[in-house]
């Protein structure tokens, strides 16, 4: 089955947050856009690739099932850059094409590389 990652505008202005220096700031976020694949991983995690890296992130309760989204969109509260720390939401189209749902993301952090070789095949690519 694909599942592909749908691409969000900015959802809300909220002020830039301050703290690690860039280099590291560069390495604990990424762009909705450079999103790739998805794989649900639980009732309130969805597993994220972007290029070669993979992001955990833990849904709030009362999110609906992810298992069987075909596709879902990826969004902060306040830019299009998601970042440990900063609101973000996943959004579940609706099979019927006539809406979406929307779900909190409570944590977001990047899987280290023993993780990923350990979550089976990743994320799936579109």
């Amino acid at each position: 089955m694909r599942r592909t990652l749908l691409p969000l505008p900015v959802l809300a202005a909220l002020p830039a947050c301050a703290g690690a220096p860039a280099a590291n700031a560069d390495r604990s976020c990424f762009w909705a856009s450079q999103a790739s694949g998805f794989r649900p991983d639980g009732q309130d995690r969805a597993l994220v690739r972007t290029g070669s890296r993979q992001w955990e992130l833990t849904l709030a309760p009362g999110c609906p099932d992810i298992d069987w989204a075909l596709a879902i969109g990826i969004g902060g509260r306040g830019g299009d850059r998601i970042c440990p720390g900063r609101p973000a939401e996943l959004i579940l189209p609706e099979a019927s094409g006539s809406g979406a749902r929307r779900c909190l993301v409570r944590a977001i952090r990047p899987l280290p590389d023993r993780e990923q070789s350990l979550s089976d095949s990743g994320p799936s690519s579109p």
